[in-house]
């Protein structure tokens, strides 16, 4: 009986110290911050994330800014870039610093043109009570978080705009009217019914005046499961990626991706990780 009770205190030791180990240790991915915006009129946070070797020296780093930045995605994109980033996945790219913005009004922030309906075939999709938002949300970054960052950390003129879906609307709205706030587009999925054709639209009215300087990749899923909604969503997204790579010239990077495998909700995961390669490959391997 003795050996027995022996046994229990040292197996009760022995978990209570890796319990406590284990709970003493804390795996951070970042730090939050908050901005009170005079363009916006209200504080805007923002989620950092600073590369492992950050702190071991003088260096500056790319800056890859990810819309619709909930903490969700935020975890998920770093996640991607450290592993791509380090020797676990044979330093595949170049580490850089993720700036993730969550939302706050959304259909607000991300839209370019006022659409309290949104409407296709003369269907209804969704309504919204604030819409077209988007120049301001743009100079928001322009202006105010992009300058935030650039004082406070150390980055390099590299500057990697992010957008999902309406964020990717929202990129594809840059890329049009103020290309050079960012050197680089991950576009993914882009809201390319938005306002009938709208990104194409506009793009029609300015691709003679302007060749496109920033490099871009594009990833479009296979939505055909929604039928006609998701089918012209691709086509007209597409349509526009081919726009785009028609007024490009031989410096820059484009590439263009179809996954047929991945739908609207699937799809980020393997155009972060194909993204970020083609973008962000390391000159060193």
């Amino acid at each position: 009986m003795s050996k027995i009770c022996t046994f229990l205190v040292c197996c009760f030791f022995v978990f209570s110290a890796s319990a406590s180990a284990s709970a003493s240790d804390s795996i951070n991915v970042g730090t939050s911050y908050s901005l009170n915006s005079k363009v916006l009129n209200e504080a805007r946070s923002y989620l950092v994330y600073l590369p492992p070797s950050y702190n071991e020296g003088n260096r500056h780093y790319p800056v890859l800014y990810v819309l619709d930045g909930d903490i969700h995605r935020f975890k998920g994109i770093v996640g991607v870039v450290e592993a791509l980033s380090t020797e676990t996945l044979s330093n595949q790219i170049t580490e850089v610093i993720v700036v993730a913005i969550p939302n706050t009004v959304r259909s607000k922030d991300l839209t370019p043109s006022i659409l309290p309906e949104w409407k296709f075939n003369g269907v209804v999709l969704e309504r919204f009570e604030e819409t077209g938002q988007a120049k301001k949300f743009l100079s928001f970054l322009e202006k105010e978080l992009i300058p935030t960052i650039k004082k406070s950390f150390r980055v390099s003129e590299k500057k990697i705009l992010v957008g999902e879906s309406f964020g990717g609307l929202f990129s594809a709205f840059v890329l049009i009217h103020s290309q050079s706030s960012f050197s680089d587009y991950l576009i993914v999925d882009p809201t390319a019914l938005w306002d009938n054709d709208y990104l194409n639209k506009e793009y029609s009215v300015i691709k003679n005046t302007q060749t496109v300087k920033a490099n871009v990749y594009f990833a479009f899923a296979n939505n055909s499961n929604i039928g006609e909604i998701g089918i012209t969503n691709y086509q007209w997204g597409s349509k526009f990626a081919s726009n785009i790579s028609e007024n490009t010239n031989d410096e820059i990077k484009f590439l263009k991706q179809y996954f047929e495998n991945e739908n609207h909700g699937t799809v980020a995961l393997m155009a972060w990780y194909n993204g970020l390669r083609f973008l962000l490959s390391n000159p060193d391997k």
